[in-house]
């Protein structure tokens, strides 16, 4: 069996081959062939994949998002990744890839069926009493049908393409080998970080292609927002979903990306800011989980002005320590301590000692100078965060993924609410929470329980140092104790002396046989090749190929 097995791997190696250069030509197509070949991967771009001259008329932004577009869903997931890392790319990118959407045609109803019944071990009609054979929505990971079930309620069955997750672990596979010749062949990406950045996406991929960790999600933040009656969360029904398939609770309300659009004189937008805005902060400040891919087309306004949310395939969720973090942050703005804000940065990004923290207070301080003595309904705090972070990258301070996910949901919170009621402040249902957190951080009850982890920590260091004490010094009066000293470039050094070393050999043996060769040539056996005794051909040959080897290296 293992010429199966073989064959297998060559077809895959064979596969993935072609996708690499189908990329590297798309790219190279959309004006992107310098980059492709300053990453010493020219050779696999053919010719006819050089850009066209209408491609030079275009930005750059919109180049990249094009060529996004036409390498499909992995590629598409990564721009919207993108989208939401303001830190990492300027705001002209942000636009254009904030843009990008699913274009993808849907999937026949049969293959649907298929997969329903193959996952749920049951015919489609024994499931479900009706199912609609037009998808209400069809993205890159799944497309999305109405239905109802024997009971008569209203669901939506989000179902997953066939094969999408090979397709994306493929692509994800020559991601990160483009990632590292990224910041191998081009020095000013590494501030970027790509190949980090490639394993979060990994990570956010893989979680959201198992509808299974959605569905968990939605249960949680169900139970998290249980007692604000105005928000709602779908119902989920766990016996018809499976890590391919998701059916959950029909919504039949107004999207608030398209309240313009519809009669809405009913509609209380003053109370529907204000209670969508309550609900996030209790979801991040409290609970530590919340949506991360907030936007309007993911909420629903429901009859009795209330809110549904959809689509939990992305979340994100906060410790109790960075909640504390943020607050703290939240609190510098306020009372406008930038210094404070910038050590804040510093922790959170794990900053070196030697970063120039001066010039990063400076820095700090000029950005946000425009702000300072504003009302803060009149403050963009997700804004302030956001440039707040990006000077924080510029000095090396690596924030987090997931911290940009949470000023992101502030951000689209903030502009959400400013639609809905212009005089919509973010912080007025915030501030008093905040505080009562700010208090809490301090509370008797606090203190006394991370005094009692603290202690147990103690007590577990006080019953391990003897012993550990008693071990160092019968090691220390041993015969065979040694100090060792290890310093990081000893190995590159040792290395390179054994590669020298290597070289010297090389060049000697082949000094030595092209003088054996010269000195044969006096002396013949009857052989000869051109004119000369085959010895001294031969040793002349043999001598000439590790000098030639010797020389190359």
């Amino acid at each position: 069996m293992n010429w199966i097995w073989t064959s297998r791997n060559i077809g895959k190696a064979v596969k993935n081959a072609q996708r690499l250069r189908q990329i590297l030509g798309v790219f190279a197509k959309h004006g992107f062939e310098d980059v492709v070949i300053r990453m010493d991967l020219g050779k696999f771009v053919p010719k006819k994949f050089l850009s066209p001259k209408d491609e030079e008329s275009k930005n750059t932004p919109v180049r990249l998002k094009e060529a996004f577009e036409e390498l499909g869903p992995t590629f598409v997931k990564l721009g919207q990744v993108l989208s939401t890392r303001p830190d990492l790319l300027p705001e002209s990118y942000i636009e254009q890839l904030t843009e990008l959407q699913d274009h993808v045609a849907p999937i026949p109803f049969t293959e649907i069926q298929r997969v329903i019944e193959s996952e749920l071990k049951a015919p489609l009609s024994s499931v479900y009493s009706d199912f609609s054979e037009k998808p209400l929505a069809s993205a890159s990971i799944g497309q999305v049908h109405a239905a109802s079930l024997h009971s008569g309620e209203e669901v939506v069955v989000k179902v997953q393409r066939p094969g999408i997750d090979s397709i994306i672990k493929n692509d994800i596979s020559l991601l990160s080998f483009l990632a590292k010749a990224l910041e191998k062949y081009i020095p000013e990406s590494r501030i970027l970080n790509p190949t980090t950045f490639v394993e979060e996406f990994l990570r956010t991929l893989t979680l959201e292609l198992d509808f299974v960790v959605e569905a968990n999600n939605m249960i949680k933040m169900s139970e998290n927002l249980s007692d604000m009656k105005d928000i709602v969360i779908p119902k989920v029904y766990p016996e018809l979903s499976t890590t391919k398939i998701l059916t959950q609770e029909r919504f039949r309300g107004i999207k608030v990306n398209e309240l313009n659009e519809h009669n809405s004189a009913h509609i209380d937008r003053k109370f529907i800011a204000s209670i969508g805005n309550r609900a996030f902060f209790k979801s991040i400040m409290i609970d530590g989980l919340f949506h991360g891919d907030l936007h309007g087309g993911n909420l629903f306004i429901l009859p009795g002005n209330r809110i549904g949310i959809i689509d939990f395939g992305i979340v994100g969720r906060l410790s109790q320590r960075s909640r504390d973090q943020l607050v703290s942050m939240v609190m510098s703005l306020l009372s406008e301590d930038y210094e404070k804000l910038c050590y804040q940065y510093a922790e959170l990004g794990s900053a070196d000692p030697s970063i120039d923290f001066e010039g990063f207070q400076r820095d700090i301080r000029n950005s946000l100078s425009p702000y300072m003595g504003l009302s803060l309904s009149q403050m963009n705090i997700g804004k302030i965060l956001i440039e707040s972070t990006k000077i924080a990258t510029k000095y090396q301070i690596k924030v987090p993924g997931d911290w940009m996910i949470v000023f992101k949901a502030i951000l689209t919170i903030e502009s959400m609410g400013r639609t809905l009621d212009p005089d919509f402040d973010l912080l007025s249902e915030g501030r008093d929470l905040i505080r009562d957190l700010m208090k809490n951080q301090y509370s008797f009850n606090r203190i006394s329980k991370e005094t009692l982890w603290i202690a147990k920590d103690i007590i577990s260091l006080f019953q391990v140092l003897p012993r550990q004490i008693r071990w160092m010094f019968k090691k220390f009066n041993s015969n065979d104790f040694i100090f060792e000293i290890k310093v990081s470039e000893l190995s590159e050094i040792r290395k390179q002396l054994n590669e020298n070393q290597k070289n010297m050999s090389t060049t000697l043996i082949g000094a030595a046989l092209l003088i054996s060769g010269s000195l044969s040539l006096g002396y013949s056996n009857g052989y000869d090749l051109l004119g000369f005794p085959i010895q001294s051909v031969i040793l002349t040959g043999f001598g000439i190929l590790f000098l030639f080897r010797s020389l190359f290296r």
